[in-house]
């Protein structure tokens, strides 16, 4: 075996992915929401390994172009919900 192997699942971006791939097998019933389930709980995710105080400084974050790409790249997540809908649709 490769030295490096493991290296995808054990780096964080590959745990990224393996949480991200959990919630995408969650069914979501949410039929006709603006967000699918996969997005808004990787965005709550996100706001936690990102260490955001508060889910509105989140929500300002994510206007920033550069916490924007990171969502992307790291998250998966192509527009994040704001905070008021976050909150709505998780609980």
């Amino acid at each position: 075996m490769p030295k490096y192997a493991f290296r995808r699942y054990l780096s964080a971006l590959g745990l990224i992915k393996e949480v991200r791939a959990c919630f995408e097998r969650i069914d979501d019933n949410g039929n006709g929401k603006v967000f699918s389930l996969s997005d808004c709980l990787m965005s709550g995710f996100a706001v936690f390994s990102l260490k955001y105080p508060s889910l509105l400084q989140f929500d300002q974050g994510r206007e920033d172009d550069l916490v924007r790409a990171n969502l992307k790249s790291l998250y998966g997540i192509d527009r994040a919900p704001s905070d008021t809908y976050l909150r709505e649709r998780l609980i």
